[in-house]
């Protein structure tokens, strides 16, 4: 798997973790959500000027509440919905 591979894994990790906290259970808080939105962030910006680091990252306790998200997904395969714009 090369890096941008890995990359976009990682924005749709946290993606899901995202909208199955918001639609499922309600393990990330507001802010939490918006830490990781700003990861999301900081990673795009990283695949436009193929920079090595993202110059933002979630904290590790919001990461292990990521990590326990992506375990219920992995598990119960759920889905993340799809947004469609109007």
């Amino acid at each position: 798997m090369n890096n941008k591979t890995q990359i976009l894994n990682r924005i749709n990790q946290l993606r899901d973790a995202i909208a199955y906290s918001r639609n499922e259970l309600k393990i990330m808080n507001i802010g939490e959500g918006i830490y990781c939105n700003c990861e999301i962030a900081a990673w795009f910006r990283v695949l436009d000027e193929e920079n090595l680091e993202p110059h933002y990252t979630i904290s590790e306790a919001t990461n292990e509440k990521v990590k326990q998200i992506t375990e219920i997904i992995n598990t119960t395969g759920w889905k993340r919905p799809k947004i469609y714009a109007i």
